[in-house]
Parts: C-alpha cells; structure tokens; sequence
C-alpha cells in the first residue's frame, strides 16, 4: 500500500518575502533626490514644487514601507538575510541607500517646510534629525566596507565583486555633509550660530571621511575594467548590472554640491555672539577666517564637478553601447531593481550643476541643469513604470509563474 503524502508549498508573499533585498531603497533614494531637484532648479512653472512634494511623499511612502518590510524579513529569515548581507557586496552596500534615503528626506524637510511654516521648532526638529542622519551615514560609511571583507572571499576575490555599487556607502556620508549645507542655508534665519558651526564641521569631516575613499575605489575600479593582460580580469559589467556604472559619477556629483552649499553656509555664517568662543580661541570659525574658507570651499566643489563629468561622460558612453548593442540584437530591454541606481548618481551630478549655476550664474549651467533635470524625470518614469509592472507580475520578486497560489499537489510514496 502506499501512503499518501502532502507536498508544502511556499505562498507567493513569502516566496515575494524572501526575496526583497536592500536594492529596493534604491528607489526611494532616486525618488527623494529627483523630489530636491524640482524644487530648486531655477526654471520653474506653475505646479513644479507641488511636483516635487509629490515626488517627496512617494519618497516618505517607500522608504517607511521598504523599512517595514526588510525588518519583517530580518524577523522571518534572520539567517537568509545576514548571510546574502555577508556575502553579496551590492546587498551590503545598498543598506547606506537607507541612510541616503532618510536624509535627502530631511533635506526636504528643511527646504519645503521650514520656509513655509516657519518656526524655531521646526529648524529644531530638522537640526536633530541631521545628526540622526549623520550617525547613520557615518556607520554606512565606516561599517559596510568591513563587510566587503568576507564578501570579496565569498564571490571568488577582488575581481569579480568589485562593482560600482561599493561606493554607495561612500555616497551615504557625502549626502549627510549636502543636506549640513542645505540645512544651513535654508533654516539658519531660526539656528543659532552655535548649532550651526558643529553641523558644518561635521559636514566638513564627513567629506573628508568619504572623498579619498573615492578616490581609491575609482582606481581600483579603473584597474579591474582596463588591465588586459590579467587572465581574469573581469571587464564590463552584465547588461542587467550596466546601469550601475552611473554610482561612479555618484560620489563626486554629491561632493560638488555639499562644498558648494556649504562654503556658501559658511560666508553667511552670523557674526560671533554671547557665550560663543571668542575669535581667539575658535580661530577657524573667526569672522577673520570663515569666508576664506567658504570661498575655498566653493572652489573645491567646482574642482569635483569636473571630475563628476567625466564620471557622468564614462557611464553614459559603458550604457550607451549596451543599450545599442541590445536594440541590434533585438533583444529584450534589460531589467532589474539594480537599474534604479542610475537615477541617484544622475540626480546628485544634476543637483550640483543646478547648484553650480546659482553660484556662477552662468546660463549655461542653468541650460545644462534643465535638460539634465528632465532626462531624470524620464528615467524615473521609466524605472518606475518597469518596477511596477514587474511587481505585479511578480517578476522582480522570485514569482516566476506571478502571484496565483499553485493547486497544491498530492503524490503517492
């Protein structure tokens, strides 16, 4: 006789569960920043900043649900989650996308509703949230490379997990030193000075933590890409990984604009006042010293975009080629959720170009900023229209035969 036996399957949300992974902030990161863009490019229409509120709540809505939703499968499957964290650089490198979610938010925070509402409670409210995001970039960008360690051991070595998504970490810090020089500029009139010196220090140090990082892993990249005479040199990325070259361009867009917003912070700086240090024992923040420092600042931003355009020049050129290579072969339009990193990087060099011509006001940068700005709403639209459409065919989450629940099936033993 035999015995019947029943076979257990795995329903679709948790099948769906099991494979979210920390890519997916990617989108609200992309989403936060494309939301700061339309609100300070100089071009504007009637509708544009409500626009970029739009753009701002759908920023607040995915990042609160991919947060609830990571922290279920952290509770469900601690072990799958840890071990792909520990083994798989992209998934370790895109938890600072959380950290840079988080404070473009806050940037927008200080930009959309300090002005309008007013008031010292809110700047107060914006000031304590920065440093919250300070910490965490500070973690990203100091903690998620000591994962690489064990990572680069588990992908087979240097050549084959070294991808731009690395920098992305590195990106985290550099956007918490942008949103020190936004805060400063858009809520000092309710800051005091003494609250406003530790947070440009701060943004400062961060851009030091995080630039000559940078600068390395550009290289090592640079190797590993044009170094033929190693056997196992890895070349150019899969066409569904291509649009992570774009990362390369992240950390120096995102550098040009905090030096330029905040040596811009620091010439506004308010005169020393009450209990503050004197000039004599403060020397860098003297009234003597600060618009020197700005100034220099300034220029150091403008220093970064020239490298940020070369970066933004070299991925274009790597997506280009792929994207034709794909239209000659006829075949089908690469995607996944890693598509999305093209949108951050493309938004930071745009931001620092719209930054730029305010500084310069140069109406060529005001020209370039725009078209950049309206290729980004493009991409956006198009990665979002793919991503839904692959969520609801339950593509991008591991559901191959989509969201219908198999009849479950019974077999003979």
């Amino acid at each position: 006789m035999g015995a019947r036996t029943q076979v257990t399957q795995t329903t679709p949300a948790r099948t769906a569960l099991q494979h979210f992974s920390t890519p997916f902030f990617l989108i609200p990161q992309g989403t936060g920043i494309t939301a700061v863009i339309l609100h300070e490019i100089q071009y504007q229409f009637t509708g544009l900043q409500t626009i970029s509120v739009v753009f701002w709540m759908i920023n607040i809505v995915t990042l609160l649900l991919f947060s609830l939703i990571l922290f279920s499968r952290i509770v469900l499957e601690p072990k799958a989650f840890f071990r792909g964290v520990g083994t798989d650089p992209s998934q370790a490198s895109c938890l600072a996308s959380i950290s840079v979610s988080f404070t473009v938010s806050v940037m927008m925070v200080s930009l959309v509703v300090v002005p309008s509402w007013g008031g010292r409670s809110w700047a107060n409210a914006v000031y304590a949230m920065w440093w919250v995001a300070a910490g965490l970039a500070t973690a990203c960008c100091v903690g998620v490379p000591l994962l690489f360690l064990k990572a680069i051991r588990a992908q087979g070595g240097f050549v084959e997990s070294l991808t731009p998504t690395t920098q992305l970490p590195i990106i985290a810090a550099l956007t918490a030193a942008a949103g020190a020089g936004t805060i400063a500029s858009s809520a000092s009139a309710h800051l005091e000075r003494d609250q406003l010196v530790p947070m440009l220090i701060m943004g400062f140090l961060l851009v030091g933590l995080a630039l000559p990082l940078a600068v390395m892993l550009d290289v090592l990249f640079l190797i590993r890409m044009l170094q033929p005479h190693e056997g196992n040199t890895a070349g150019p990325l899969p066409a569904t990984l291509i649009y992570t070259d774009m990362v390369l361009c992240g950390p120096w867009g995102q550098a040009s604009f905090a030096l330029q917003s905040l040596g811009q912070a620091m010439t506004k700086l308010k005169p020393i006042s009450g209990p503050y240090p004197s000039p004599e024992s403060a020397v860098f923040v003297s009234q003597q010293a600060v618009a020197p420092i700005g100034y220099a600042s300034m220029l150091g931003g403008i220093v970064a975009w020239g490298q940020a355009t070369f970066w933004w020049t070299f991925a274009v050129f790597c997506i280009g080629r792929v994207i034709l290579k794909v239209i000659r072969k006829r075949e089908p339009f690469p995607f996944a959720i890693p598509s999305w990193s093209i949108v951050f990087p493309w938004g930071v060099y745009t931001n620092s170009t719209v930054q730029l011509g305010k500084l310069l006001d140069s109406p060529v940068c005001r020209v370039w900023s725009t078209i950049l700005v309206i290729v980004l709403v493009i991409l956006w639209l198009t990665c979002s229209a793919l991503t839904l459409r692959g969520v609801f065919r339950g593509t991008l989450l591991g559901l191959r035969k989509g969201w219908k629940v198999a009849p479950a099936q019974n077999g003979a033993a």
